[in-house]
C-alpha cells in the first residue's frame, strides 16, 4: 500500500525529459504569479524576512543548510502531499479533486508557518500544487517534482530572504505599472503558455511509453 500511494517508481527517460522540461516552465510561470501577487497584495517586506541570521554563520554552512532545507522539503513534501494524501483521492474522486484538495492542503501547511503565506498568496499555491499534480499524473512517478521542488527550493530560498539580491514587494498602485511588475506579468504568462504546451507534449510522450505509469486511472 506504502508502495502504491507514494508513486516513487522509475520514470523512463523521455517522460523524465519532457517532466523537467514541463515542470520547470510551470514552476517559472507560478513564479511569476507569486511576484505579481506580492506587488497586489501589499504583503509586508518584514514578511519575507529569514527565520535566523544567515550572515553570523559561514558560507560553507548556510550552503549545507541550504541543501539541507531544499531536500527535505522536496522529499517530504511531494511524498507527503503527491503521494500519500492525492493517491487515495485521486483513486476515488479523479485527479481533478484531488490535485485541488491537496493544493488546498498545500497552502494551509505553508499559511499556518510562513509569515508570508497569507490568503492571498492561495492562488500560487493551488497553481505550484497543479503544476506538481500534473507531473505525478503523466510521468507516473513523484521523483520528478521531487527533483524539481528542491532545486527550486534551493535557488529562490536565498532571494526569498534576502541573501542573494532583493525583490520589489512595494504594491504597484503606488509605484505605477512599472518595468518590475511588467516583467512578473509577462513572466507568469509567456511561461504559462509554454509549460501548457510542454504538458500536452509530456502526456503524449507518456501514453506511448510501455513503461509509463502516467496512465493509471
Amino acid at each position: 500500500m506504502r508502495r502504491r500511494d507514494l508513486r516513487g517508481g522509475p520514470v523512463p527517460g523521455r517522460v523524465w525529459i519532457w517532466a523537467l522540461i514541463a515542470g520547470a516552465l510551470g514552476i517559472l510561470s507560478t513564479l511569476g504569479l507569486a511576484a505579481t501577487i506580492a506587488r497586489l497584495a501589499n504583503v509586508p517586506h518584514e514578511a519575507f524576512k529569514a527565520p535566523v541570521n544567515f550572515s553570523a554563520y559561514p558560507r560553507v554552512t548556510v550552503i549545507a543548510a541550504l541543501l539541507a532545507i531544499s531536500a527535505t522539503a522536496g522529499v517530504v513534501e511531494e511524498a507527503g502531499f503527491r503521494g500519500f494524501m492525492l493517491s487515495p483521492i485521486q483513486r476515488r474522486h479523479g485527479w481533478t479533486t484531488a490535485i485541488l484538495i491537496t493544493g488546498l492542503m498545500f497552502f494551509f501547511d505553508h499559511h499556518l508557518s510562513h509569515a508570508y503565506a497569507t490568503f492571498a498568496f492561495a492562488p500560487f499555491f493551488l497553481a505550484i500544487s497543479a503544476v506538481h499534480g500534473l507531473l505525478v499524473r503523466f510521468s507516473g512517478s513523484i521523483r520528478p517534482s521531487i527533483f524539481l521542488h528542491g532545486l527550486a527550493d534551493f535557488l529562490l530560498i536565498p532571494i526569498l530572504y534576502g541573501l542573494v539580491g532583493s525583490f520589489s514587494v512595494t504594491p504597484v498602485w503606488i509605484t505605477g505599472f512599472d518595468a518590475n511588475f511588467a516583467f512578473c506579468v509577462a513572466l507568469m504568462l509567456v511561461f504559462g503558455v509554454a509549460a501548457a504546451v510542454s504538458f500536452v507534449r509530456l502526456a503524449s510522450v507518456a501514453l506511448r511509453e510501455p513503461n509509463a505509469l502516467g496512465r493509471d486511472a
